[in-house]
């Protein structure tokens, strides 16, 4: 018996020269592309022969099949790359959903003629390890287990998904002394695949321990020229620096920001920046406005959440809207570099720490990246997690920075494809998905209803500034005076009764792929916990707006205590890819004794998820009238905001 033939075959045509693929460089990309293909077709039982044509430049790479294989006509050797990993996605339906996961779609358009063409220059992730996420550490310890392989799986995600620069937040707790020569080797292994790297950092922001290149206390030209050369050792081509304090709080650097741009042009460093989604007028302190910026300095318009440019209400860190971060970008792209910087996942006590599902990320990012095409040289998503389903976000995002014309027709793109393509049936049942769920919590602002309060909310409605969506008053004072309140709430509670009476179910299926049913019962877990979210809150507000030590009261306690059940038996059956993202207390790998992790959270992002955490203390402020910021309290508010 003769065992089935797998793998890759290519040849490399270069104007009448014929190659074989050994013939390239080990550290090429196109090399590394080539081999990490072959890997995947023998996975799966694949074969694939392929002749790349480097031809001038053009806008758009083509894939033709051909009896006997498929010919690539690209412009260059990383188009060649980009062009291998879309016909792995778009010949043998391989799609690159996880880190950890690649699985075969099952509904894959048919072509013979394949065109794609990137929206944007420069395509990648930002991620905001200042939160414990699945990579702070492995980014952070060079103890950590398995963290080269960690981060390197994750680079290796970034290149199958065509995506071309990566950033993570450098946090002060590093010791560069032990980082920079680990950092090197994991920026060495980016460029040979094709990632262009950065750092995000700050000239001296004092929140969740950002990285400083001007200490407080130092010699401020002496250390910025330090720690600048430091960095450069690494290999990173980029700063991301934060010029605020902190959010909120503006900072004048004046002639700082020219010896910045000095200093980092000398060593060949390219600089950035960010436009916060703060509105300039409604800083605590100071303001930020890009127009008083060197035009030599990459601005990234940063939005957050699940808002879009164009909503019409975005009632977060003060906003109205997000229409000055579009003014920005019209106006700012006219006379520097810039880049579009919107959210994939927030955390903190929004979406996956709660947890729900928010697929308005779906809708939002989509009509964001058709918005900004054209005026903006870069899309960086920033990425705050990945489970309770966040990685369908991220890898659509990942897709949608592609456009693809099938046959000479071009594909319009939906919030659903990533559904769509996995699991295939109904097209419009996918988007009633999508568009109900968004319709619901951004449309109605249900949001604001179901989100919990922060600890900036609890130390002083009134005076600090709102960071998320919430109530229209503090949930403290309609349980203390709740006939006051009865009627301004009443409306909103009957629109929430509406919703969860008209809750489209996610239909039950089975899949002949393992691992596709996984990924299917993952979303479906997340689909019912975003509806048993909505119905917890919805018994809370009504136990609120009830008399207290009431017998109803009682029993809307009960109810709460139900949903709980529900949400328990739900969370245990999300998958944990990476255990410490649970974890209740971290701690550093590789030191002696316990040491603390390097972000300002000792505890695994996911933690108040499997946890329950905000739905307990919500049932136990209910029930005990306790509604102070210390009662059964998560975070570390002098540490998180830089105190010490």
């Amino acid at each position: 018996m003769l065992a089935a033939v797998v793998g890759l075959q290519l040849w490399l045509t270069q104007g009448m020269t014929i190659l074989g693929a050994s013939s390239l460089s080990a550290n090429d990309p196109l090399a590394h592309a080539l081999r990490d293909a072959d890997t995947l077709l023998r996975r799966f039982g694949l074969q694939e022969t392929v002749e790349v044509r480097i031809e001038p430049p053009s806008d758009w790479t083509q894939l033709i099949l051909k009896e006997g294989g498929t010919v690539v006509r690209v412009p260059d050797s990383l188009a060649a790359v980009a062009a291998v990993y879309a016909l792995l996605e778009e010949k043998h339906g391989l799609a690159f959903v996880h880190p950890k996961h690649t699985v075969r779609a099952t509904h894959v358009p048919s072509w013979q003629v394949l065109a794609i063409r990137p929206r944007f220059r420069y395509r990648g992730f930002h991620l905001h390890t200042q939160h414990p996420i699945e990579l702070t550490e492995a980014l952070h310890d060079p103890a950590f287990p398995e963290g080269e392989h960690l981060v390197r799986e994750y680079i290796d995600w970034l290149v199958r998904n065509r995506q071309n620069y990566f950033e993570f937040c450098l946090l002060r707790t590093v010791r560069l002394s032990e980082w920079v020569p680990y950092f090197t080797q994991l920026v060495s292994y980016a460029r040979a695949r094709g990632v262009e790297v950065g750092l995000d950092l700050s000239l001296r922001m004092q929140q969740q321990y950002a990285f400083q290149l001007m200490p407080r206390w130092r010699a401020k030209s002496r250390a910025l020229r330090m720690r600048l050369t430091q960095l450069k050792e690494t290999g990173v081509s980029r700063l991301n620096v934060d010029l605020n304090a902190a959010e909120f709080v503006g900072k004048a650097w004046g002639p700082w920001i020219d010896s910045l741009l000095m200093y980092a042009q000398a060593l060949g460093l390219k600089v950035m920046s960010r436009q916060h989604v703060v509105p300039p007028d409604a800083y605590a302190v100071g303001d930020f406005r890009p127009s008083d910026l060197p035009p030599e300095l990459t601005i990234c318009v940063h939005s957050v959440m699940c808002y879009g440019l164009k909503d019409t209400l975005a009632p977060v860190y003060r906003c109205k809207d997000f229409s000055h971060l579009y003014q920005t970008i019209l106006t700012e792209h006219k006379r520097r570099r810039v880049w579009y910087y919107p959210e994939s996942a927030y955390w903190v006590s929004f979406d996956n720490s709660v947890p729900v599902w928010l697929l308005s990320y779906l809708r939002s990012r989509l009509e964001d990246i058709a918005l900004v095409e054209g005026l903006v040289e870069g899309h960086l998503t920033f990425s705050s997690g990945w489970d309770v389903g966040y990685w369908l976000f991220d890898w659509s995002i990942a897709r949608w920075s592609w456009r693809y014309a099938y046959d000479g027709r071009e594909a319009k793109p939906l919030p659903s494809d990533g559904l769509i393509r996995l699991f295939g049936w109904d097209t419009l049942y996918w988007e009633r998905l999508v568009r109900f769920q968004d319709s619901v919590l951004v449309g109605r602002n249900v949001l604001s209803y179901i989100t919990p309060t922060t600890p900036i909310d609890e130390i002083s409605w009134t005076h600090l500034p709102p960071f998320q969506p919430r109530l229209p008053v503090p949930p403290w004072r309609i349980y203390r005076q709740p006939k006051r309140y009865r009627s301004l709430l009443q409306p909103h509670l009957e629109g929430m009764a509406q919703a969860l009476a008209s809750w489209l179910p996610w239909e039950e299926r089975r899949l002949a792929d393992p691992h596709l049913q996984a990924l299917h019962d993952e979303l479906k877990t997340a689909w019912e916990l975003t509806k048993l979210r909505v119905g917890f809150r919805y018994y809370w507000l009504r136990a609120l707006l009830s008399q207290r030590g009431s017998k109803v009261e009682a029993r809307l306690i009960d109810s709460l205590e139900w949903y709980v059940d529900g949400a328990e038996r739900l969370v245990q059956r999300l998958p944990v890819r990476y255990p410490h993202t649970i974890e209740r207390r971290l701690c550093r790998s590789g030191a002696r004794g316990c040491k603390h992790p390097h972000p300002s959270y000792r505890f695994g992002y996911l933690y108040p998820a499997v946890s329950l955490h905000f739905w307990r203390r919500e049932i136990g402020q209910v029930r005990d009238g306790r509604w102070g910021v210390l009662y059964r309290n998560l975070w570390n508010i002098p540490r998180i905001t830089g105190l010490w």
